[in-house]
């Protein structure tokens, strides 16, 4: 028989602390810190910086002139991206920016578009582990810095709410038409999780996205190899960069 209780409810059993109390004891990070869970994406902007550590399978890489450490290689879905967030906290980080791609879900929202997520429906399962929220939303302070950023730097962008969904294959029609009708404008695997742990564990989270394909007319469109998506994340990059640096 499965558990009917509230899954968020309690104390864990096993912590972030302990768990990195064996794998990477002594080891501190900077106060910030971006999150990617596409590998290539990150690796085109850790350029010349150094690993300091993987730890539980998490790549981390310093960027020394400055105050902020990047995380990728941890997968990717709701408990790939809590892990992630719990082992950052533990380890010293009070602050992180989520970026990477998402499909778009309304016409309006194109390949290569920016959309910078301000809620996240919670159709993940790992949400369910840190709120009873259906929808999770970012830190106000960090999502503003991100948003002022962007337009120091003038791009143009969206803002608008995320679909976190628990099943890359088993994103339906029916699933698709019920979040464009609660006016979701993208669709991903990771940000209400990462959303939900930033809020449980109180410290500062928000989310940006490249669209990289499209499901609003109920079909599959990709277009991830589109040189101009790249070319979007790094100038994306750069203001994430300069966002999690603001004072």
């Amino acid at each position: 028989m499965l558990f009917k209780g509230k899954k968020s409810a309690g104390e864990s059993v096993v912590t972030a602390k302990e768990h990195v109390s064996l794998m990477a004891r002594g080891l501190t990070l900077p106060p910030a810190a971006i999150l990617c869970p596409v590998v290539p994406l990150a690796k085109m902007a850790v350029g010349k910086n150094y690993l300091l550590k993987n730890v539980g399978g998490i790549e981390i890489y310093v960027f020394p002139e400055e105050k902020f450490c990047m995380a990728t290689g941890f997968g990717c879905g709701g408990p790939a991206v809590a892990m992630a967030t719990e082992i950052l906290a533990a380890l010293g980080v009070k602050k992180i920016i989520l970026t990477g791609l998402a499909g778009g879900l309304q016409e309006e929202v194109l390949p290569g578009d920016i959309v910078v997520c301000d809620g996240s429906f919670c159709a993940d399962g790992t949400s369910a582990c840190y709120t009873e929220k259906e929808m999770v939303k970012p830190s106000a302070s960090l999502f503003a810095q991100l948003v002022r950023t962007l337009r120091e730097k003038k791009e143009n962008f969206h803002i608008g709410y995320n679909w976190s969904a628990d099943a890359i294959y088993r994103e339906t029609k029916t699933q698709i038409k019920h979040y464009q009708k609660q006016r979701a404008l993208t669709v991903e695997m990771e940000t209400s999780a990462f959303y939900a742990v930033c809020a449980r564990l109180k410290i500062s989270g928000a989310a940006v996205f490249v669209i990289s394909d499209s499901l609003h007319a109920l079909k599959w469109q990709p277009d991830f190899k589109n040189a101009a998506i790249r070319q979007t994340w790094q100038r994306v990059f750069a203001s994430v960069r300069d966002a999690i640096n603001a004072k």
